[in-house]
């Protein structure tokens, strides 16, 4: 399925769409574990269509959509942000979501690719992220991409804070 996606940067008119995927590849993920109080609290505030016009107008944040015709498949929001670790130049992947019906697909693969070779290009040597503990396939595949943990960052979850484990892996100088 990822050889059918294409990867592009977002538009303003992606904005409701976007939001909508969020609420749902977030809540889809989180309903085994939390509350769905709370899961529904945190979507109508972090993940709301003004939140994610937001995103879309910051120019500190970059994001990176997949689609198969007009169907949104996943996507990457990354920004330039300090790590729990020493690094030249860090950056933070924010969020990576990708569709249950392409999981396995390669696609988180390639959202990720590509943030690396942008983070590379731009001088980075860390790309960073948090993962919450109990998120058991996102661990594994932060694992095969060759992640390890560089720490622990306190994640405020509506109104519960907990610790998520920060991942990090180091980038090769981009060749020139």
């Amino acid at each position: 399925m990822s050889a059918e996606a294409t990867l592009r940067g977002p538009r303003p008119d992606d904005a409701a769409a976007l939001a909508a995927f969020a609420r749902a590849s977030f809540a889809a993920t989180y309903a085994p574990s939390h509350d769905a109080g709370r899961i529904a609290r945190h979507c109508d505030t972090v993940l709301s269509d003004d939140a994610v016009r937001g995103w879309l107008a910051d120019p500190t944040q970059s994001l990176l959509l997949a689609l198969r015709a007009d169907e949104l498949l996943g996507f990457v929001q990354w920004h330039r942000a300090a790590a729990p670790v020493a690094a030249r130049e860090a950056v933070e992947v924010k969020r990576l979501y990708v569709a249950a019906n392409a999981h396995g697909s390669g696609l988180g693969r390639r959202l990720l690719d590509a943030v690396a070779e942008r983070a590379r290009e731009g001088g980075a040597d860390l790309l960073w992220l948090c993962v919450y503990a109990g998120n058991a396939r996102a661990l594994r595949f932060y694992a095969r991409y060759g992640f390890a943990q560089i720490g622990q960052v306190p994640y405020t979850f509506v109104d519960q804070t907990e610790d998520d484990l920060a991942l990090g892996l180091r980038l090769a100088a981009a060749s020139p």
